[in-house]
């Protein structure tokens, strides 16, 4: 591809309404530091409602995507350079740098989580938890999505001798919606993305009635992208991002949570594919 055309860049996996203006400065850092590694990069951050022509676009310079879509639907499609690191909640477990999992969360006022304790979060809690949303309405984002569907299928793979656990699902296309449907009490139980949830904490209402039941296992996180066609521009992406998140202004870094940087390959992402796959033979809701 002449890199002359016009190149397209979007940062959507946390790029909430009021953290907008903060996820254009990061955008300006990392287009500023891949400018200087010789990468044309846009202006401006493109948003869209269909992500999925984003991802699949061969002018996308960088994209950030769910961990499931190197492996398998954005497979040949786009090429992967790293991971941009988020700090949980305070009181939430940490993990390595790079990795995320979701919380599973539930009304506060829910007479399934009594005698759980503050957030219930924990293995053993989480287990006794799930006995007893057998089931319960799960609020999902999408199938394609790690953190908000396949983890939740991962998570239970070990209760299923009697077949599915959970009732049908609500799709809501976002996690933000999942949060105001369980809020909202047109579902149960959902999974979260961790860094979602802190934005949720932070923005969004429906999350005061909200409690965390327990935690996934951890996985490679969300991570930043190239267009297979322009592929050849991966190392200085993979520079520029780290330049740019070590030179980001505190506030932003602050208000966005991003703590640190890490470099990725495909094959560490392998770990989802294979839960994915495993969760999908043993069916875990109706």
């Amino acid at each position: 591809m002449n890199d002359r055309v016009p190149l397209v860049a979007g940062l959507p996996m946390y790029d909430w309404p009021e953290v907008e203006s903060d996820v254009d400065r990061l955008w300006s850092t990392i287009a500023a530091a891949a400018r200087e590694r010789g990468v044309l990069a846009p202006d401006r951050l493109t948003r869209t409602d269909s992500l999925v022509d984003l991802w699949g676009d061969p002018t996308m310079i960088l994209g950030q995507v769910c961990s499931l879509n190197p492996v398998r639907d954005g497979l040949g499609e786009t090429e992967v350079v790293g991971t941009i690191v988020y700090e949980p909640p305070p009181g939430l477990p940490d993990t390595d740098p790079g990795t995320y999992y979701s919380v599973l969360i539930a009304r506060t006022d829910d007479e399934r989580r009594s005698g759980l304790g503050p957030d219930g979060v924990g293995s053993s809690v989480a287990d006794e938890s799930i006995q007893r949303f057998d089931g319960c309405t799960i609020a999902s984002n999408g199938t394609d999505s790690q953190s908000g569907y396949w983890s939740l299928g991962h998570f239970v793979r070990d209760r299923l001798d009697d077949g599915p656990i959970f009732g049908e699902p609500v799709f809501t296309g976002a996690h933000r919606e999942s949060v105001r449907a369980v809020a909202g009490g047109r579902a149960d139980l959902a999974a979260i993305d961790v860094h979602s949830w802190r934005l949720a904490l932070e923005h969004e209402p429906a999350s005061a009635g909200l409690s965390v039941i327990g935690t996934t296992e951890p996985t490679p996180g969300v991570v930043c992208v190239v267009s297979w066609e322009l592929g050849h521009h991966r190392a200085a992406l993979d520079a520029a991002l780290r330049a740019a998140i070590d030179s980001l202004d505190t506030p932003t870094a602050a208000r966005l949570h991003i703590v640190g940087y890490r470099s990725r390959r495909l094959e560490e992402f392998q770990v989802v594919a294979d839960r994915v796959e495993h969760a999908a033979l043993h069916p875990w809701h109706r």
